[in-house]
């Protein structure tokens, strides 16, 4: 598609028991210790010795391009030409996807949620559009495509190919656009040429433009090798400028030759259409593959609109179908999609397209219909880790498999904050003395105010008044539970969740002892429950491939009252080695732990066949203090603003964010069955039976 064209549309079974300990892999030798008495309580200890025999299966494609990331394998990006080819030379149909950047901050932020979700069914790549009104290449501008194509590989973790554009700039100022692309690890460029100005006067000669995409195919070769994949248009009725079509295929032949990888074509109507521009391609030596571009009619008007910017003639027949159905928006919709998936499957099944290219005009239904109609909407395979990496989309972030485990709820922000980073930890965290996380606060993704009508949402989820900190302790009970509150709405996310998406599976081992805990006050943020020697295939724990297990201390985050954290330091001491701890205020005036100063913990590993064992998140205690700050950012940030500055909501929610402190706490003893709930009810009754003697004394005074 042009320019012009886009911005006119708007168990318990193992006898292992490995235990890494502070930061340190567990060693092999520890392969064969006790199960001790973990499978007498499966609310406290995860598996039994009969879970081990529940029939289990993979889910997603046997092919190994489906697996983005493999535990204990050197992973590496490979280029996306190379993955491309492997699928067309297996027989293996994918999906990608194109899109343009959103107008505003908060479109964006929006559309980075709506790329989540496209994830889910694991398009190869997607592609930007280059916008030369918006300042393409201002990497300070959150809407410019040069961000957007920078956000999609480093936020939702999708190799994205950007269009660049080159008629109207020099060359040096496309190099330099290029040089920018590689340093964000931007690894795709659909060269394009570009839109030429209007002619307004019909008299004056025709507007040639300066450079073609030819050119800066040839400037790519020439400045960077082999560094980037590189596509190119194809058109399958010929570009409107070109002589003819057979000119307009020699042209194309010339861009080929001179390294485009592959072809990403024009929008048409009709499957025969691009079924012959794909043999005539071949006749002529054109051997790279051709990806269809398909754009499903949503309407009426802007499909008529479309054809007319791309010069484009709608068929009789398509024409005809939609005149008695034109003034019913629905009805199009469905004849679009219906006709889109009848083209697909045509094409896709007597071999003419290794793939569908979906032009979704930021949309998301009717593509994601079709593509789940086609078989080409895969469900995701098993989780690769705890967490999701980035694994061959991502040429810096390739082989990083470590993270603390603070971030979990927030990936995006840890992205931001580890951005600039040169190295990613493989293999293990190991011992830091000062990492450098970038600051939140200069970042627009991360500071955007809600809309009215995202504020109502939230005021129904966290409340509409809030008269004590009781109250806030049910929304957080209601957010662990999935039941509605009193407004009669579910609590899916809470201040700390980049999405709405509810708690992990795993939690619904531990909800009693959560919702306990937040019905007294204990906040609790993050948390997971103790796993022993869980297959990695299990729904709710598993990760990795498939034939290891896997392993958990059981961990708690979570906000509680310094009157708690008086309690807590009175007992806590005992059961050192055991559980460690590590306690902190707002201001970083009170920062007490038991564990080493500068030594992480792993809390999450796996052993699997034929590698090393991997240990992905770990408690590290110089990363906590970076999430100190974060995380009391977001008692004001992303709640408090919700209610007017003199309402007692917010004085409840300010006080909770001044006078709480920050708690995590570890049980190094994955085997037993953990004590941390009981360390949390001895706190609470501690801090209880205090009170208690306390309002008893003055009445004890008077009598």
């Amino acid at each position: 598609m042009t320019q012009i064209e886009i911005d006119c549309i708007a168990r318990n079974g193992s006898s292992a028991s490995l235990s890494p300990y502070c930061g340190q892999q567990p060693s092999p030798a520890y392969a064969n210790g006790s199960n001790g008495s973990a499978a007498g309580d499966l609310k406290k200890c995860r598996f039994s010795e009969t879970t081990l025999s529940r029939p289990l299966s993979r889910t997603g494609s046997d092919s190994d391009e489906f697996v983005k990331f493999e535990v204990g394998a050197q992973c590496s990006y490979r280029p996306l030409h190379e993955r491309i080819e492997k699928r067309v030379k297996a027989g293996t149909p994918f999906f990608s996807l194109e899109f343009f950047p959103p107008k505003t901050a908060n479109g964006v932020a929006n559309f980075y949620t709506r790329l989540d979700r496209y994830k889910e069914g694991d398009p190869l790549f997607v592609d930007i559009t280059w916008h030369h009104s918006g300042d393409p290449a201002n990497l300070t501008r959150e809407t410019s495509s040069s961000s957007i194509a920078s956000g999609c590989l480093d936020y939702c973790r999708m190799d994205t190919m950007l269009h660049m554009t080159c008629t109207q700039y020099t060359k040096e100022q496309t190099i330099a656009h290029l040089e920018q692309s590689k340093r964000i690890g931007l690894r795709n460029i659909l060269a394009l040429r570009g839109d030429l100005p209007p002619n307004t006067d019909s008299d004056s000669p025709v507007i040639k433009p300066k450079y073609m995409a030819l050119d800066m195919i040839k400037w790519i070769k020439e400045e960077f090798g082999d560094y980037f994949t590189i596509a190119c248009s194809g058109y399958p009725l010929g570009h409107p400028d070109a002589v003819s079509y057979g000119e307009d295929l020699k042209y194309l032949k010339a861009k080929v030759d001179a390294g485009a990888q592959l072809i990403v074509t024009q929008l048409f109507f009709e499957a025969e259409t691009y079924e012959r521009f794909v043999r005539d391609c071949r006749e002529i030596g054109i051997t790279v593959p051709i990806l269809p571009g398909i754009m499903p009619i949503q309407s009426y008007d802007s499909i008529r609109r479309i054809a007319q910017l791309s010069q484009l003639a709608i068929p009789d027949s398509i024409l005809a179908d939609l005149e008695p159905i034109k003034h019913d928006d629905d009805a199009v919709r469905n004849y679009g999609r219906h006709r889109a998936i009848e083209m697909c499957r045509r094409i896709l099944s007597n071999g003419s397209a290794p793939a569908i290219h979906m032009y979704t005009m930021n949309r998301e239904g009717s593509c994601r219909e079709i593509l789940q109609e086609l078989g080409l909407w895969h469900k995701r395979p098993m989780r690769a880790l705890p967490w999701e990496p980035h694994g061959v989309n991502h040429p810096l972030r390739c082989k990083e498999d470590v993270r603390p485990i603070f971030w979990s709820a927030r990936p995006k922000s840890y992205i931001y904050r580890t951005r600039d980073w040169d190295d990613f930890p493989n293999g293990r965290w190991g011992n830091s003395s000062s990492p450098a996380f970038n600051d939140l606060h200069d970042y627009y993704l991360f500071n955007l105010h809600s809309t009215v009508n995202e504020k109502d949402k939230l005021r129904d989820m966290f409340g509409h008044e809030l008269r004590s900190i009781d109250d806030v302790g049910r929304v957080f009970a209601r957010f662990i539970d999935q039941q509605e509150n009193e407004n009669g709405v579910k609590v899916t996310t809470l201040p700390w969740n980049e999405q709405e998406n509810g708690v992990q599976a795993e939690t619904s081992l531990i909800t009693e002892d959560l919702v306990w805990c937040n019905e007294r006050g204990v906040l609790t943020l993050n948390s997971q429950p103790s796993v022993n020697g869980a297959p990695s295939t299990d729904p709710l724990v598993g990760w990795g491939k498939p034939g290891g297990y896997c392993y958990q201390k059981a961990y708690l985050e979570c906000f509680i009252s310094s009157e708690n954290a008086a309690s807590l330091l009175e007992f806590i001491d005992e059961h050192n080695p055991r559980i460690n701890y590590h306690i902190v205020n707002k201001d970083g005036s009170m920062d007490r732990s038991n564990a080493e100063a500068t030594t992480p913990i792993a809390v999450t590993w796996g052993v699997f066949p034929g590698a090393e064992i991997a240990q992905p998140t770990v408690v590290d205690p110089i990363s906590f203090r970076v999430w100190r700050d974060e995380a009391y950012d977001m008692w004001m940030k992303n709640w408090a603003y919700l209610y007017p500055a003199d309402s007692r909501s917010h004085e409840v929610i300010q006080e909770i964010h001044e006078s709480f402190c920050l708690l995590t706490l570890v049980d190094n003893d994955f085997v037993r069955p953990s004590i941390l709930f009981d360390v949390v009810r001895e706190m609470v009754a501690r801090t209880e039976a205090r009170k208690s003697s306390a309002e008893a004394s003055p009445k004890a005074a008077t009598a």
